[in-house]
């Protein structure tokens, strides 16, 4: 389905002739009004924000280590040939370039002659001491007038030479492309680069994965944390996978395409708490912790072998993988049951936990994979030291305290340096932050480098991107880019130039202003994110437990907002209070509006405009939209109230109260209206790149139960009107039909006819 972009602009009021800003306009615009956005300190001097490469208006995510240029540019076109040394060597690379050329850069390379790029596996390439995880991924990339020759001791780098090589060439018109004339020497600081795709509340279509491993192979990621959850038709267990899930072919396929851009599918399967995707099945109740759907039992055997199953069912889906993510996140109920035999406390819980890592470390180590888990609460300090060697920590951040660290470099623990990319955000991240609270980009890379200043023996970094508020993944790609960044280069960027950089390899150099986009998406995403009440929940009850112990009830809240009030009897009783009640959003909602333009103008700009990527703005404009009526929603119910104030003042002239009244019956009409006739749009976007949610197959229905522990955003509906239902909650339906009653009683007392305004309404 083609999204109706001019359709969309009509009906949402964002048409503008607004002027754009330049993206060094924007930078500037970003320095002034984030000052939190700092430039990566390792404790030495900090980074220009403008290195050579960029100088020069190239761009390359990660920076490379080793810069040499000479300040003149080169010419590529199709007119050059492609050879490989020795042959048969670089088959990933070669097809990877051939592949990169075309699809990012519509150029085609000639079969011979002419001036040529070589790609070459020669041992002896890198004179750099390295580790040989990290030589493995090293590379040298000349550019001459005549020759551009990419070498590594190892294929696997001379891929990585191939992704600099697709990111620098910078489109000069009539199908030519200039390179900076020099050389690059690049290797990465930290041996795996993972990120996270979470699939728990939406399931993405296989080439919506083969695009996104497309992406994350250019970016130089090497590992692809997939959670899975019952995304999978476990073939030991079918039951668990939802209607329509991957096959174990599919899966197959997807693990041979990851493999083919030296990218590793790491399974991540929720165990043994985050387990109502299983444990919501009456097959598997009894394995229920204390009752709660929310977590295994840890001392049961019958679960472990659940659990062990799911684990077999997904090594037997990624062959060729060496790494196993088991989680074991927010664990809060180990050692709960009466199976376990012992008081739940701390010292038993953390015990429970740690006989669990290192039974299923040996179990994962007799079939060839490494254990990432999350080695964290309610584990204690003095529990580390059991832990099996060869483990490694997922969740390290520069917050932990010393003793801990220590004892787990002791233990012979490896870390991943860990952070999210969202936490409570609703529709997107919060990238860049605000003057008091610092950004998602600042917070990774003070992880990373905070990890290693704490003394973390760290192999890699981990990019969090939860799908527990139900953003879409096109949202985490700056941020997986960054960790990334920091990851590979020890003299990294500023976070400035990161993002500029960003922007030019993922749309083009055709994308003016896609900074000052992102930053308009985060500010509209933060309003709907906090302009909701939050009343007791109707629609859940108070759960199981918490963190905080078993059987705590944990207070669910639902996001609404009261409407305002509506005048009562024939004599047009009426308190105002929306106006008052939220007078501070109203006017933050007002000083938005004119920025919500910007951004659909800026997003349909740059639909039209950009190489590539194109379905990204798709879904950042469906978002704008959603963030637009959210902004105009507040001030128009303001105005609502207005007119029920006015038609109580005018009391004495019934008819002209009688139209007030009916004004207000229409204006929250035709507000409820305007969601409901972009909704079907809205969804199609989404559902381009991933399935209906809550869909059923073949006869098999999606069964939906909410956990009794955890209250995610994106769990309170079956389908993507979960982004919706806090405007269901307020209930505008009820309303007009309140208000109507009180028009009809008024009009009737005061002999008023209304023929008009019951046309208007079945109309509506």
């Amino acid at each position: 389905m083609s999204f109706s972009r001019r359709k969309f602009l009509r009906a949402s009021g964002l048409m503008t002739t607004a002027a754009l800003l330049s993206v060094e306009q924007l930078m500037a615009a970003i320095e002034k009004n984030h000052t939190a956005i700092k430039s990566w300190d390792s404790g030495s001097a900090k980074e220009s924000i403008i290195n050579d490469l960029r100088s020069k208006g190239y761009s390359l995510i990660p920076a490379p280590q080793q810069l040499k240029l000479t300040g003149k540019d080169i010419v590529v076109d199709k007119s050059w040939s492609v050879s490989l040394t020795p042959a048969g060597k670089g088959t990933k690379a070669l097809n990877s370039l051939n592949e990169g050329s075309a699809s990012l850069h519509s150029l085609s390379f000639a079969k011979t002659g002419g001036n040529r790029i070589v790609l070459e596996v020669k041992a002896g390439t890198i004179k750099e001491k390295l580790e040989p995880n990290l030589l493995k991924q090293a590379y040298h990339l000349q550019i001459s007038p005549r020759e551009i020759r990419i070498s590594a001791d190892d294929e696997t780098g001379l891929f990585y030479g191939v992704q600099s090589l697709l990111q620098l060439l910078r489109p000069e018109g009539n199908g030519s492309f200039k390179l900076p004339e020099g050389s690059i020497t690049d290797w990465p600081a930290l041996d795996l680069r993972f990120i996270h795709w979470d699939t728990k509340h939406h399931q993405d279509r296989v080439e919506t994965l083969k695009r996104y491993m497309d992406w994350a192979a250019i970016f130089k990621v090497n590992m692809i944390a997939f959670e899975i959850e019952d995304k999978y038709e476990y073939p030991r267990h079918p039951i668990i996978g939802a209607p329509g899930a991957f096959t174990k072919k599919e899966m197959h396929e997807l693990t041979a395409y990851a493999h083919a851009r030296y990218i590793q599918l790491v399974p991540n399967v929720q165990a043994p708490a985050h387990m109502a995707f299983v444990l919501k099945h009456k097959e598997f109740a009894h394995l229920k912790a204390d009752g709660s759907n929310y977590q295994a039992c840890m001392c049961d055997e019958e679960a472990i072998n659940l659990i062990l199953d799911m684990y077999q069912d997904m090594i037997d889906a990624t062959p060729g993988v060496n790494y196993f993510l088991v989680s074991t996140d927010e664990v809060y109920y180990a050692g709960i049951c009466a199976k376990c035999q012992k008081e739940y406390n701390e010292e038993n819980r953390s015990q429970t936990l740690i006989d669990y890592m290192n039974r299923m470390h040996k179990w994962l180590a007799e079939r060839g994979r490494r254990m990432i888990c999350w080695v964290e609460y309610p584990l204690l300090p003095k529990h580390i030291p059991q832990l099996a060697p060869g483990i490694i920590d997922g969740c390290m951040t520069s917050t932990r305290p010393k003793e801990w660290v220590e004892k787990q470099n002791k233990a012979g623990v490896k870390q991943l340096a860990y952070t999210s990319m969202q936490g409570a955000e609703f529709l997107f991240p919060g990238y860049f932050g605000t003057g008091e609270r610092a950004g998602r980009l600042e917070g990774a890379s003070k992880d990373v480098a905070g990890s290693k200043a704490i003394g973390a023996e760290l192999i890699g970094t981990f990019a969090a991107a939860w799908d527990d508020s139900g953003l879409h993944n096109e949202a985490f790609w700056l941020g997986w880019a960054a960790v990334t960044q920091y990851a590979w280069t020890t003299t990294k960027p500023s976070i400035e130039q990161t993002v500029a950089d960003f922007m030019d390899i993922y749309y083009g150099h055709n994308s003016p202003d896609m900074v000052e986009a992102y930053r308009l998406l985060e500010k509209g995403g933060r309003f709907y994110t906090r302009m909701w009440d939050q009343p007791v929940s109707k629609e859940r009850g108070p759960g199981y437990g918490n963190s905080y112990g078993k059987g705590i009830g944990t207070k669910r809240t639902d996001e609404m907002l009261d409407m305002p009030p509506i005048p009562s009897g024939v004599d047009l009783k009426f308190e105002p209070a929306f106006a008052k009640k939220y007078e501070q959003k109203i006017a933050e909602a007002k000083s938005l509006a004119e920025d919500m333009d910007k951004l659909a103008a800026i997003l349909q700009q740059n639909i039209s405009k950009v190489r590539r990527n194109k379905y990204n703005l798709e879904v950042f404009l469906s978002i704008a939209y959603l963030e637009r009526y959210s902004v105009k929603i507040m001030p128009r119910l303001a105005r609502v109230e207005a007119m029920l104030e006015s038609a109580v003042r005018a009391k004495d002239k019934p008819a002209n109260a009688v139209n007030q009244l009916i004004g207000a019956h229409k204006a929250v009409g035709a507000l409820a209206a305007e969601l409901e006739s972009f909704w079907p749009e809205f969804t199609a976007i989404w559902e381009k790149g991933r399935f209906k949610k809550g869909r059923s197959v073949n006869g098999k229905h999606f069964v939906h139960v909410l956990d009794d522990v955890k209250d995610h955003f994106a769990d309170r509906r079956v389908g993507l009107e979960y982004m919706t239902a806090p405007f269901e909650r307020m209930e505008m339906k009820k309303w007009r039909e309140e208000l109507w009653k009180t028009i009809a009683a008024y009009a009737k007392a005061n002999n008023v006819p209304i023929a008009e305004a019951e046309e208007a309404r079945l109309e509506d």
